[in-house]
């Protein structure tokens, strides 16, 4: 069964990948719409974050590819479902992601700075 996802639908989910740490943080499954990366945030030994500025929480970087295209489970949107994943790629990144183009997956290393 074919599902279509309305523009105003996938620009309210893209909204929940910025400043979702308190999201993730509920989720038990996240998704990256860039490279198609399902993951546990509960189970990740590393999570990418950026800084949070101006009092908001901070947003999580696809700890696969570096993107800030995650989305969690306790957002509410099925990011479970492989359609609405390839129409948030398709509508923000406009087939040119790692989804669109079948690269494979392999996970960024992270990249600890230590500041003294």
């Amino acid at each position: 069964m074919s599902k279509n996802y309305s523009p105003a639908f996938i620009e309210k989910a893209h909204r929940a990948t910025i400043y979702n740490e308190p999201e993730i943080l509920k989720s038990t499954l996240c998704t990256c719409f860039y490279c198609g990366a399902q993951f546990n945030p509960q189970g990740e030994e590393y999570l990418p974050w950026t800084d949070g500025t101006g009092g908001r929480p901070h947003t999580l970087l696809c700890p696969y590819c570096g993107i800030d295209a995650v989305i969690g489970d306790s957002s509410g949107f099925p990011v479970d479902e492989l359609e609405f994943i390839y129409a948030c790629s398709s509508l923000w990144f406009g087939f040119c992601s790692r989804i669109a183009h079948g690269t494979p997956l392999h996970r960024r290393p992270p990249i600890l700075i230590e500041v003294d």
